[in-house]
């Protein structure tokens, strides 16, 4: 009975025997005239705006969870939560079944000299899904919605209906007064998740969405019945309407030569032989642009015996000494 007051137990009940929430599809961003525009163009654009969204990513949660009560509370959860820290901000590689969700424990404290007083300690984070949140509009909207889970826990005291009355009403104080942003704290998310990898079945044409290359073809099949044979279609292998990468001229070199060094460097770390390799790349290089005919010489790198580093040592010192001196 103790445990079931606990939130770090409720979530990790939740997460474990909870069904799956049900995606729905959720309408990407368009481009004017997109079909006139070279689609490997709008692939490498979508990627370098995910790169910047994540460099800013924390930094934009934090701002926003404090303007969020400044302008909300009254800076109300800041007070509360001043003695722990504040609010943290937390992203979890593990949580797919939500976009975020709001933690919070209530420690109290008696005081020393008089027993009755008591104060209390909170702790409160907000833990969002990096597998989920991909964009701006998602994280704002999420965080938001997780703020009014804090303010109903800490300032209300309202623990056991997460999305009665008590949220709804600070949901529409949030949605009200960051309309301009898009905020709209409803009591679901619906967001899409891009997954890195998708297969499809042959016979019933079910996707199996994976954030890593988990399922392997040749071994196997359908799960839901009909056994049948998995396709990649993401990211489109060659062959399959998907285009070759171009490889460069430094990337064919070390294709070609990798394995000459390295049979003539066993037992040298990687490190050691993409330095040789790249050496011999320049000096073929620069033999190329001086109208050579662009052999390569593979460099030999071994460990020394003891006894010659010893004789290289002294080698050394007889070298600073002047032999021919009476």
């Amino acid at each position: 009975m103790d445990s079931f007051w606990q939130q770090d137990v409720v979530n990790d009940w939740n997460d474990e025997y909870s069904p799956r929430k049900v995606i729905l599809p959720q309408p990407q961003f368009t481009i004017k005239d997109a079909d006139a525009i070279d689609p490997l163009l709008l692939d490498e654009a979508r990627k370098e705006s995910k790169k910047c969204f994540a460099l800013r990513k924390h930094s934009l949660a934090e701002k926003f969870v404090l303007e969020l009560d400044a302008k909300v509370t009254k800076g109300e959860i800041s007070r509360l939560s001043q003695e722990t820290g504040g609010v943290r901000i937390i992203w979890s590689k593990t949580l797919q079944s939500t976009a975020g969700r709001a933690i919070w424990r209530r420690e109290s404290i008696r005081d020393a000299i008089d027993p009755h007083t008591i104060r209390y300690r909170h702790y409160a984070s907000i833990e969002l899904a990096e597998k989920v949140i991909d964009d701006e509009s998602r994280l704002l909207n999420t965080v938001a919605h997780e703020f009014c889970h804090l303010t109903t826990y800490m300032i209300d005291g309202v623990k056991t209906n997460p999305h009665g009355k008590n949220f709804k009403d600070w949901g529409a104080k949030v949605s009200e007064m960051f309309s301009n942003l898009g905020i709209v704290v409803s009591t679901k998310h619906s967001y899409t998740i891009d997954y890195k990898y998708i297969w499809q079945c042959q016979k019933c044409s079910f996707l199996y969405k994976r954030h890593s290359k988990s399922i392997d073809p040749s071994r196997q099949g359908c799960g839901r019945g009909c056994k049948g044979l998995l396709t990649q279609i993401k990211p489109a292998l060659k062959g399959s309407g998907g285009k070759a990468r171009t490889l460069t001229d430094y990337q064919l070199f070390v294709k070609e030569n990798m394995s000459k060094v390295k049979q003539a460097n066993p037992g040298s770390p990687q490190k050691e032989i993409m330095s040789l390799v790249g050496k011999s790349y320049k000096e073929h290089k620069a033999s190329k642009s001086k109208g050579g005919i662009g052999t390569v010489e593979v460099v030999e790198s071994r460990q020394s015996t003891p006894e010659e580093d010893r004789a290289a040592f002294v080698s050394r010192k007889l070298n600073f000494l002047d032999l021919t001196s009476d």
